[in-house]
């Protein structure tokens, strides 16, 4: 489930949009989390758990590409090849997710 940590709560029925303040801790369901403005504690305690935290904000490609790579070698132990598409890396790194 992905959380949205925010001062704004939108109407994407597919998110749970949570107020930063008073944050009552991690939701254990939660496989991706964005966080909006400077909340430190926050980022920490999902981090904490290896799940995935964002401000929000999209990375250029190839940031995102070596995101991407950086999770799936800590998942896995083994490194995808520098020539792995950015669209198969994507779909590794959701498989893993859901494991």
């Amino acid at each position: 489930m992905k959380i949205i940590y925010t001062e704004s709560p939108g109407k994407d029925k597919d998110v749970c949009y949570r107020r930063p303040t008073p944050f009552f801790g991690v939701i254990a369901s939660a496989t991706e989390v964005v966080v909006e403005g400077d909340h430190p504690h926050i980022v920490e305690a999902y981090q904490a758990r290896g799940i995935a935290v964002s401000d929000g904000s999209e990375p250029d490609e190839d940031e995102r590409r070596q995101e991407l790579m950086d999770a799936i070698e800590q998942a896995t132990g083994r490194r995808p090849g520098v020539n792995t598409k950015t669209e198969t890396l994507e779909q590794r790194y959701a498989e893993l997710s859901e494991e």
